[in-house]
């Protein structure tokens, strides 16, 4: 996304150079390349992760606003003496003003626009206050207010929806997250299940149940058992493949909804996991082992099917004497 506004950036950059050619104007002359040759070399060390997206965005929006509050500046001394309103390139700023609260956090959001307005404020009270001529003074204060106001207005408005934005968007993740462990519940295993087979991805599902649990409850009681849970729960996130996703499934289960694994790769990193585990001490706890049964997914197929084979597997791990890994669908997992 990053890449495609800057090169729609560039493209409304040269746009505008060409609309005046040949007559450029004395800031756009310089300052349009330049912005663009500034948004280029942001996405080329994105492109070679010497910095990250965040950066080049704070980046691209600074160059931005650089631009439009020197356009604002600039349009004071080319405007005809006669004109009684602002120049096109003020339409920017509602740009940014909404930009900003779409890619910054609403705080950092209200402050990175507040403090445009207020350059913008300063900007037009010293032109109208000593460079402007009387003739126009009146009409270019009106357009100048309006412009603040607007400016104003939407700052204010973006602050509110963007503090109901990160309600609805900490109630959306509360409502996915298991409270105890911090890892997706099922019901966000369940809804990423359905995006997968609405797209038609294959996946691979591991799902494991941990060995002898109740027994740690009644033995050393449910804080212990808690602290084995949360222990679980982190060592799995420190093994999951990219686009992997970790869920405790319920009780004791867990559920990791995983990019399609091959054999080696998917024991590989099981096996890891179960070294991991078999190392952990948690109080009085020493040492965790658990039943993997493995399933993949065919393109569109109902996950209660791969579910079902996933815990069959599983199963059959549990009637092997446990602490082990079984795949149910060998002949999918040899692929690449």
């Amino acid at each position: 996304m990053f890449t495609l506004l800057v090169w729609l950036a560039c493209a409304a950059c040269g746009a505008a150079l060409l609309a005046q050619y040949p007559n450029l104007d004395p800031l756009d002359r310089w300052a349009l390349p330049l912005l663009s040759l500034h948004l280029i070399a942001l996405q080329l060390l994105l492109s070679a992760q010497r910095i990250t997206l965040q950066a080049a965005v704070t980046g691209a929006f600074v160059g931005a606003a650089v631009y439009v509050l020197l356009a604002l500046n600039h349009q004071f001394g080319v405007m005809p003496r006669t004109n009684w309103t602002l120049m096109e390139n003020t339409y920017w700023f509602a740009v940014l003003y909404a930009a900003a609260f779409l890619v910054f956090p609403p705080r950092q959001a209200t402050w990175l626009a507040a403090g445009l307005l207020v350059l913008s404020s300063v900007i037009c009270a010293y032109h109208l206050t000593f460079t402007v001529s009387p003739l126009t003074r009146a009409h270019l204060t009106g357009a100048s207010v309006q412009f603040l106001l607007t400016g104003t207005v939407m700052t204010v408005m973006q602050a509110t929806l963007g503090v109901h934005r990160m309600q609805l968007l900490a109630s959306h993740a509360a409502a996915h997250t298991d409270t105890l462990t911090g890892i997706g519940n099922r019901r966000a295993a369940e809804e990423r299940l359905a995006d997968l087979t609405r797209a038609a991805q294959t996946y691979t599902l591991v799902l494991f149940d941990l060995d002898h649990f109740k027994r740690v409850n009644d033995m050393h009681g449910h804080a212990a058992g808690d602290l084995v849970l949360k222990g679980v729960a982190q060592a799995t996130l420190g093994h999951l493949p990219p686009g992997g996703v970790a869920t405790r499934w319920g009780g004791e289960e867990f559920l990791l909804i995983l990019p399609e694994q091959t054999d080696r790769q998917v024991r590989g990193m099981l096996d890891a996991l179960r070294l991991e585990l078999r190392h952990q001490r948690h109080g009085k706890v020493s040492g965790v082992t658990a039943c993997f049964g493995v399933a993949t997914a065919a393109p569109g197929e109902d996950p209660e099917r791969v579910l079902g084979r996933a815990d069959s597997a599983m199963y059959t791990v549990k009637e092997r004497g446990r602490n082990d890994v079984h795949l149910a669908d060998l002949r999918r997992t040899q692929i690449g």
